[in-house]
């Protein structure tokens, strides 16, 4: 079992670098952490990495992260350690990561009722 110091959230955020258009997806996140989708490597000699991530309805969070891994050939990407949320705008993150939190809550709390009205149904 993986044992991880924060909680990680599927999302749908988008990933912008410098100078590339690309809007890459982010799979997953968390407090200090995120995997972003990529179909090529990256230079591992520039560990330090600077780009955007385009939160919906929040806006663009300026990120420096160091890369902490390469995805696999089925999952192809690369794990980044978040080392500075730039401009002020960790408060926002921290807000934005606590959301995550709440909307998980809210899908196992529907989940689970669901199944018990399932179960209802049945008996």
């Amino acid at each position: 079992m993986e044992k991880r110091k924060f909680p990680k959230y599927l999302t749908k955020v988008k990933a912008y670098f410098p100078g590339d258009p690309t809007a890459y997806t982010v799979e997953n996140i968390s407090w200090k952490g995120l995997f972003i989708k990529a179909p090529h490597k990256f230079d591992l000699k520039k560990r330090l990495i600077y780009f955007e991530l385009d939160i919906p309805e929040i806006g663009r969070i300026p990120i420096y992260g160091y890369i902490v891994h390469q995805g696999t050939n089925k999952n192809p990407g690369i794990g980044i350690e978040i080392v500075e949320i730039d401009k002020n705008l960790a408060h926002v993150w921290g807000l934005y990561i606590k959301a995550l939190n709440f909307l998980k809550e809210a899908r196992e709390e529907y989940e689970r009722r669901i199944q018990e009205e399932t179960k209802k149904g049945k008996t």
